[in-house]
Formats: C-alpha cells, structure tokens, sequence
C-alpha cells in the first residue's frame, strides 16, 4: 500500500506521485489521466477509480469529487488521496467498498488549482483566491500586497501603532487585539492592523488594499446565471469557463453522463451546501428537495458537519447572492445532486458549536474569541503568533504576530488533519451506492409458432435513486431515458416494431420513505421495474443478444436462447 502522510500539506510533485503510487500498486483499480492544463501548464489530473475487470468506467453509476479549485484550500486535495486510500485498502475486504468498485466509478480531480496551490505551499508563500492568471489587469495595481516579507513561511498582521487606530491589546491577555470602545479616547496604546505584506507606490501616509492582481475566483466560472462581476473584490472572469482549470472541469464532467453526484471540496466551514445559492428552496422540484435533505442528514450523520443550502444558510452579505457555482450548475443544468463540502471549522473545534460559518467572522463575543485563544493555545503550537518586532523597509518599526489563519482557519492543522477528512471517504462511498442500478431481472422467451418467438427481458432499478437522479434533469430534458436493443444474428428477424425500444425513467426507493404508504391502504406498485420485448422469427437454437442500457444506471447484457 502507498504510505502517505497525512501529516502535511504536498506540493504538485508530490502529489502527483502519490497519485502514481495508487496506480502502480493497484492497476485494476486506478487509472490516471489529464483533462486539461492550468494556466502554467500543470497537468490537471484525474483519477478514476473502480474494478475495471466489472466493466468499463463509462457504463457504471458514478460520482464525481473535485477539489482545491481554490488556491489555499489544501484540505482538498488530501480528503481525495484519502478517499483514494480508503477505496483501495478496503476492496475485497470491506463488503461496501467492494461492492461501490464493483457497481460504480469515482472521478477523483484532487487538485483543480495546481498553479494557485504552489503559490500557497511555497516556502515563502502567497496567497491567491484561484489561478495565478492577472486579471483584470495585467499590473499590479498600487497598495498593501498580503506577503510573507519576513520570509518565514507565514503570512500574519502587522500592528502599527497608530493614536487612531481602532485597535488596543486586551487587558487581560495583551497578545489579543480588541476594538476599542465607540466613546473611548486616550493614550492607547492603539493600533492599526494590516495584513502582513508590502505597500506598492506608498506615498508616506495612505495604506489602501491593493486590488487582486490574480483576481478571478474560479468557484464563479461556471455557467449558471453567470455575472461578469460577482460579490466582493472577485471577478467572474471572461465568459464562463474561460480559465483553461475551469473549462477543462466544464468539459470533463460533461463528457461522463453516468456522473450522478458531485462534491466540490473546499474549505473552511464544516458544512455540506447544497443547491441554490441564489434561490429560496421553493425553486427545486419538490421531489429533489425531499432527496437532497434525506440525504443531507445521511451525510451530517456521517461527517457532522451541517447540510445545509447555499440561498438559505450561506451568504456573505444578506443583501447579496452568489451566482456561477458548480454545485448549483450540476444540479441546474446537468440533474445530479451537488454539494459543496467546506472542510474544517476552527469554532467548532473549539466548542463554539452555535458559531454562523461566516457570521462570527463580521462579529462576536469577546468571550468566544477568548475560548478560541485558549483552544488554540492547547492544541495549535504557533496558531497564534506573539507580536515581535520587525522594521518594515516602508513602515519603519512595526510588530508582526497574531493569528496564524493558515495554520488555524484555512485548513486543519497537520496533526488533525487526518480524523477531520477520513468521515468523508465513508460518505463517498454511501452516496455512491446510493446511486440507481439497472439490474437484471429475468428473460422469458416463449414460443407462438414453429419459427416464431416472444422475447421479454425484465430489468429494474436496484438503486435508490431513480434512473434520472433528479426530476429537474427530466424537467431540463437533460437525461436520456433507458433504452433496450437487440442484437440478431444472420438468419433472424423481427416481426414486428424496431430492435431499439425506449422504456423511460425507473422510480427507486428514494422517495418511498417519505410516504405514508405504510399507514394507509396504498401500495409501492413497480414503477422500478419494466420490460423490453419483441417478436422474432429464427430458427430453434438461435441466439440473440439483448442489451438495455441508461446513461446513468448502468448497463445489462443478456441472451435468449430460442428453444
């Protein structure tokens, strides 16, 4: 078995060769190809991982995980080497892995952003929101630019003593920076915090934010309701798609038709999102709803982490929404349930379990910033930085220190790093074998005459989803419906009708629980269950060969055997 660390964050190259070490101690399992290049011309790889000896990739249910599409959100790419892991340690062992590599596929795509992540990884790091593309400008526009210019591998605050500043060390730890009161005047100390960097064009007095010279935020590239400007200080780019890593994604994902779930990994909240972003849930079909929050608590069950939606439970601005996710396209335009999973959230780590994800951040007690501090203090060596002197080449003397938001908010710190992602693999799995599967039923062939016969092949879902995934891919036209073809040899033919018959869509037991059929005096009936047949001349001891086959149920492949 590959040994991987789940002790640190890798760089590309490591990363890439743990990638080969699946595919080199597990070839059966795991293969590995490029959709695309970044915009540096990294390789952007993906992983699909199933027993290939059961039949190809394409004709099997699958779920499609991607991660790392933003630069510093690391977590990523590690819970996909983990699922990978876990996957592969677990077949021919573990009853549900083996049976989730039999029956479906896993489209892994561990490091959407490889560019965007050597800037995060670096040893003198810097931190962009996606790729490294300058956009819109191609200069860097003037003001303080985020930087490790100490070049100790942290990128923390600067405190600059200021008789304006809003800020002034807590009486009773002078390490935490609090804001002073709104009636409060004196001698201070006070204190102006910056972001840890340099000032370009500083004109001695001025200190404005520098725009992003990288500034495209490629989480709004894809193509549902896309907006040539977004919220805050990220742009949508050019058109949807116009990043190579974004497009690349587009296509990928829509080449596979048996994809019928998505996660996009990314960090920090701890929270599953689900679809819409910009619309109240009234807008989904109310069968999709009803699905997504079933399986919304399978996964809070799983992970702990809340399911929750992006419109509802997710905004940065109550006045604002946000447009061109990929978890909101998946499930717009291509029918499949999509989640966002936001990995790790320090508050609740610290046992501020009632802390809004991105509230707090705006504004909270003075009380729960002290529990985090002493949560950190205990159990993240340097997460939170004593102020130390530095002589700023344009500030003159300031003090570096604070909180160390990589190691602390970002992502897990290292040695947590492991427990906070393994919960997702087992995820993973359970929505995969949540997936529809066109299974086998029986094949009847009776004879009406000397030469002639009827053929009847039955197949139903055994998944629990329907052979659709969702109604709104019915609803978009999106999904094609299943269909059954025969195969005859030379010295046969159909009597009647075509050798290709559609059969529609097959219910699955998602939506069964949520009735009350139970109680009353209705039944399940077998709307997961259907027949393909013809009438066919041929000799006695003829075959023929029956194919019935849906995008994303899978494939089933019999013979009938005349007399």
């Amino acid at each position: 078995m590959p040994a991987i660390p789940y002790d640190r964050y890798p760089r590309y190259d490591e990363l890439t060769e743990w990638l080969d070490a699946f595919v080199r101690e597990f070839p059966d399992l795991v293969s590995k190809t490029s959709i695309g290049q970044s915009y540096e011309g990294r390789e952007i790889w993906l992983l699909t991982v199933t027993n290939h000896a059961l039949g190809t990739p394409g004709e099997k249910p699958a779920v499609w995980i991607d991660g790392n599409i933003h630069a510093s959100e690391v977590t990523a790419s590690a819970a996909i080497v983990h699922l990978v892991d876990h996957l592969t340690a677990g077949f021919g062992s573990d009853p549900a892995i083996t049976r989730a590599l039999d029956t479906r596929t896993f489209y892994l795509v561990p490091r959407v952003n490889p560019d965007g992540a050597e800037l995060a990884r670096a040893e003198v790091p810097f931190v962009v929101r996606g790729s490294v593309h300058p956009w819109p400008e191609t200069d860097q526009r003037d003001g303080l630019i985020a930087s490790d210019v100490d070049h100790d591998g942290r990128i923390l605050q600067m405190r600059v003593e200021d008789p304006n500043g809003t800020w002034k060390p807590y009486a009773n730890d002078a390490r935490l920076m609090v804001a002073r009161e709104p009636d409060e005047d004196g001698t201070g100390p006070y204190y102006r915090l910056l972001a840890e960097g340099t000032i370009q064009q500083y004109d001695g007095v001025r200190v404005p934010t520098a725009p992003y010279r990288a500034g495209i935020d490629p989480n709004r590239q894809f193509p549902y309701k896309w907006e040539r400007k977004v919220e805050g200080p990220w742009d949508a780019g050019e058109y949807p798609g116009s990043e190579p890593e974004i497009g690349a994604l587009l296509r990928a994902i829509t080449d596979q038709k048996n994809i019928c779930a998505y996660f996009a990994y990314h960090t920090f909240s701890g929270v599953h999102i689900r679809a819409y972003s910009d619309q109240a849930d009234d807008a989904l079909p109310a069968d999709d709803l009803w699905t997504y929050e079933f399986l919304g608590r399978m996964a809070t069950d799983l992970t702990g982490y809340p399911s929750i939606s992006g419109f509802h439970d997710f905004r940065y601005h109550p006045k604002s929404v946000i447009r061109g996710v990929g978890t909101d396209w998946v499930f717009d335009h291509l029918g499949i349930y999509g989640w966002t999973t936001e990995f790790w959230n320090a508050l609740r780590a610290a046992g501020l379990d009632d802390a809004h994800p991105l509230e707090w951040y705006r504004t909270h007690p003075l009380d729960e910033e002290l529990q985090l501090l002493a949560w950190v203090d205990d159990n993240v060596p340097g997460g939170y930085v004593e102020w130390y002197r530095y002589d700023h080449p344009q500030l003159g003397l300031v003090e570096l220190g604070g909180w160390h938001s990589e190691l602390v908010f970002r992502n897990p710190p290292p040695h947590l790093l492991e427990a906070e992602i393994a919960p997702h693999s087992a995820l993973a799995v359970r929505i995969a074998l949540s997936s529809p599967l066109l299974r086998h039923r029986d094949t009847f062939v009776e004879q009406l005459g000397d030469d002639t016969w009827r053929v009847r092949v039955v197949v139903e879902n055994a998944g629990w989803m329907t052979t659709s995934v969702t109604r709104r891919a019915v609803d978009a036209g999106y999904v094609r419906p299943i269909v059954a073809r025969i195969t005859l040899p030379a010295e046969a033919e159909l009597v009647t009708g075509s050798d290709r018959i559609e059969l529609g869509q097959l219910a699955g037991r998602a939506l069964r629980q949520n009735a009350v059929r139970s109680f009353g005096s209705s039944s399940d009936g077998t709307d997961d269950r259907t027949v393909a047949e013809w009438i066919v001349r041929a000799p006695a001891g003829t075959d023929c060969e029956v194919e019935i086959t849906h995008d994303r149920a899978g494939t089933v492949r019999t013979t009938a055997h005349f007399g």
